[in-house]
């Protein structure tokens, strides 16, 4: 009597443990995802060493340059555009 208990037991417990992967897969499949910002936009990016980067940005039509290192961002300056 005790077996059949033990058994009914993990049953119950492996079909809880079933609706991890099957809610995962709804998650995955209905994550609401937002559409991407055309306001910013990186237009490239060059490696100084391997903790330091420079990225060069598009913000409103404006070019800025701002260096990226593992403290944080840091401000470098605007590229100003020539109109003719």
């Amino acid at each position: 009597m005790e077996f059949l208990q033990y058994l009914q037991s993990l049953g119950i417990v492996l079909l809880i443990l079933s609706f991890i992967p099957l809610g995962l897969h709804f998650y995955k499949k209905w994550n609401i995802k937002l559409p991407p910002s055309d306001k910013i936009k990186i237009l490239a990016i060059k490696p100084i060493n391997y903790k330091a980067q420079i990225l060069l940005l598009e913000v409103e039509n404006r070019k800025i340059l701002v260096g990226l290192t593992d403290k944080g961002f840091a401000y470098l300056g605007e590229i100003k555009s020539e109109s003719s």
